[in-house]
């Protein structure tokens, strides 16, 4: 499967990750945390690109479908979906910033980062 370059987020995936906490895992090459968003049980829901748009559509899931990959959160990320809400333009507005949430790729492990303006 092949990685879209620009998925876009719904309103349906913000309102999921609203109420998820964030559990770091691992660091990037940098240094940066990285990690997954846990449900209150402890469980993980796996941030995937789903088909559809132009470019696909990112998800939570708690189970990882076949052909899915999963995508590892900055904690960055993780806020900016967790506490955004989506604007008419697509973007997620976040303390008066437009911010994306973009697919990365760190060594062998797929990341999910924000990319925006303050």
């Amino acid at each position: 499967m092949s990685t879209p370059q620009k998925p876009v987020a719904s309103t349906q995936l913000l309102a999921t990750a609203a109420p998820l906490n964030f559990r770091a895992t691992s660091r990037d090459r940098s240094g940066s945390t990285l990690g997954v968003l846990i449900d209150a049980s402890g469980a993980p829901q796996h941030l995937m690109i789903e088909a559809g748009g132009e470019e696909g559509t990112w998800m939570l899931s708690s189970a990882l479908p076949t052909g899915h990959a999963s995508f590892l959160l900055y904690e960055s990320a993780a806020n900016v979906l967790r506490g955004g809400n989506l604007s008419e333009d697509g973007s997620i507005s976040f303390y008066g910033a437009q911010y994306t949430i973009e697919p990365s790729l760190d060594g062998n492990t797929r990341t999910a980062k924000v990319s925006g303006s303050v």
